[in-house]
């Protein structure tokens, strides 16, 4: 049942963006701050899944809970000619239980998750159908929802992490079109066995009352559930700008003999000492790398600092850290991971099963320290 979104003309202006959660698992990245202002190259997590939007979408709903008034003061009313309203989802009950919190759309809709960056073609694909959603060819798909599809080539339902799950099977990457009928379908959901009201419920309930169709992804999914994927996240948006890209503030400063390597950003006020090597990495505004130092495939945060000579090897250091001279996050190649991205071949699997060490804001590393790779501080 899947189409080509190139032949499908698509009318739908509006999307709902479920971002409320606290997300726990992603500390100590959103200790201090929602998961959809995590800062990937300079601009919010949620600004990225928003420009995939632009041009296709007039307005946005976006469901919100946890720190919810820093993101309507980060974004405002609207967002590059898209219009954003905000409903508060006052409990937090599920992905079936947000959009219930939205209230009757008397509209076609998308509906994405805020904290799963994804193509606009993928966007536009479910659009083929009234009722339809996503799917994607993952390498293991044991840890995903996947799409239960039938001799009839219309999806009955979605199947929660299949012990077994079928060859070729497509894992539910959370992009939806919907419309007002997904509303009273929703009051009939029940909890799930965690407690919540579940979306892939709903998906079960729309097929049973008439066609839902499906849409294989041909871009990409780079979801941001934890540290190590909010770092495969950034690498993904800097791989996309190519391997010679490299932005420099006009503002930062680069020291004699310093080496930077694209793709990397460099952002307002950063400063690199005399000799270092910047490759495939991140500094946000204020970052601060000393003499001699190695940065490789890295997000060094606002204001955060690495001293002389130490080496930073596929690490994300929060706001404000700070590691001392001669200290080593050196990193390893994890091979019993299983990466759940598709980042279209833009990332190596060995890349994203390369893990250093991620350090919450503020934290600090005392000098000629060494901290094993994996290690979340």
């Amino acid at each position: 049942m899947s189409r080509s979104p190139a032949s499908a003309i698509c009318a739908t202006r509006h999307a709902v963006i479920l971002a409320a959660g606290e997300s726990k698992r992603t500390r100590p990245l959103t200790s201090h701050r929602p998961k959809p202002l995590i800062p990937l190259l300079g601009r919010p997590l949620l600004a990225h899944i928003l420009d995939e939007m632009v041009g296709v979408i007039e307005r946005a709903t976006l469901v919100v809970g946890y720190r919810a008034q820093d993101i309507k003061d980060a974004f405002g009313e609207t967002y590059r000619g898209i219009a954003l309203r905000y409903v508060i989802q006052e409990q937090v009950n599920g992905t079936a239980g947000a959009l219930l919190a939205v209230g009757q759309i008397d509209e076609p809709f998308f509906l994405l998750y805020g904290d799963n960056l994804v193509a606009q073609a993928d966007i536009l694909g479910v659009c083929v159908e009234r009722h339809s959603l996503a799917g994607m060819h993952v390498e293991d798909a044991r840890s995903f929802g996947v799409l239960d599809i039938g001799e009839s080539e219309w999806v009955r339902g979605v199947i929660e992490k299949p012990t077994n799950p079928p060859p070729g099977a497509l894992a539910n990457p959370g992009i939806y079109h919907l419309d007002a009928a997904a509303f009273p379908a929703l009051a009939q959901i029940t909890p799930s066995p965690r407690g919540e009201y579940e979306l892939t419920d709903l998906v079960g309930l729309l097929a049973a009352a008439g066609p839902v169709g499906y849409h294989v992804c041909t871009g990409f999914w780079m979801p941001v559930g934890t540290p190590w994927e909010a770092l495969g996240a950034a690498q993904f948006l800097l791989a996309r700008r190519g391997s010679q890209s490299e932005e420099i503030s006009p503002t930062a400063r680069i020291g004699a003999g310093s080496r930077i390597i694209g793709p990397a950003v460099i952002g307002a006020g950063a400063r690199v000492g005399a000799g270092c090597v910047v490759e495939g990495s991140v500094l946000e505004a204020g970052a601060e790398v000393g003499d001699g130092a190695v940065v490789r495939h890295a997000v060094i945060g606002a204001g955060a600092r690495v001293g002389a000579g130490c080496v930073v090897e596929s690490s994300w250091l929060d706001d404000g850290a700070t590691i001392g001279a001669g200290a080593s996050l050196r990193a390893r190649v994890f091979d019993e991971l299983r990466p759940t991205a598709n980042s279209a071949g833009l990332l190596s699997r060995e890349l994203l099963c390369t893990r250093g060490a991620v350090l919450g804001r503020g934290a600090i590393i005392a000098p000629g320290a060494s901290v094993a790779p994996g290690t979340i501080i």
